[in-house]
């Protein structure tokens, strides 16, 4: 079943055109990739998808219901969550308080034991206060923060940048548990091969166009797109 469904949509900044006709679906308990180099539009993206950006043409359905005219905080309620590259956890406060205030307007929030489980690391840390834990332990804040909400689409945001690998292998064990509970993600990342050995499809922005989709194993089997779009080789 589609749960996301973006066709043709154009979003700006200002008078710059930065989305072309980008269409994508995604479906329910997918992981799905979504790759380019910087500045290729996928942060845009995910902003249009999550409401922070309105589109000046084309659609967005989830769950059946266009959501591309939703102010941000209907389109949460909707049950999509973005965790945006820079994290924005509260540093004057602890972990803890952090996922209490998720969860306060979440309408079935999940259980703090359940977030503590999926993240011990959280756990050991629960009075600390934001500002006091590593890049890897902010991150996994801010994904709890939207796990805790119940949502039912994540977009994750560069989830994996600058964090030592150790971090990143909890971080992608977590990506594909939550899709196995029910969960769908969509992930922006450059670590091709991290974010494809989890993602079971494919898109490629360049400069705010839709230059690939497919299976992350077709896209394995292309590298001159991976060359070409990104630079690298899977």
């Amino acid at each position: 079943m589609t749960l996301l469904d973006v066709k043709n949509v154009n979003t700006f900044y200002g008078d710059s055109h930065i989305l072309f006709d980008v269409s994508m679906h995604v479906n329910e308990n997918e992981v799905v990739a979504l790759l380019g180099r910087n500045g290729a539009g996928k942060s845009t993206l995910l902003k249009t998808i999550a409401g922070a950006l309105q589109p000046k043409s084309g659609t967005i359905t989830f769950n059946g219901k266009e959501i591309h005219n939703m102010p941000t905080h209907m389109i949460a309620r909707e049950g999509l969550q973005l965790v945006p590259e820079e994290r924005r956890i509260i540093g004057g406060i602890t972990v803890h308080e952090n996922l209490e205030l998720a969860a306060m307007t979440a309408p079935n929030p999940m259980s703090f034991e359940r977030i503590y489980a999926t993240f011990p690391r959280l756990d050991e840390r629960r009075t600390n206060k934001g500002r006091e834990l590593s890049g890897g332990e902010q991150q996994m804040i801010a994904i709890a923060r939207a796990m805790i909400r119940d949502a039912r689409l994540i977009l994750l945001d560069e989830p994996f940048e600058g964090l030592a690998p150790i971090i990143v292998r909890d971080l992608m064990v977590v990506c594909r548990q939550l899709a196995e509970e029910g969960r769908t993600v969509i992930v922006v990342e450059q670590n091709v091969n991290a974010v494809l050995s989890m993602a079971s499809r494919a898109y490629m922005l360049n400069t705010g166009h839709i230059v690939f989709s497919g299976t992350s194993d077709e896209l394995r089997s292309r590298p001159d797109i991976l060359n070409r779009y990104m630079g690298t080789a899977a």
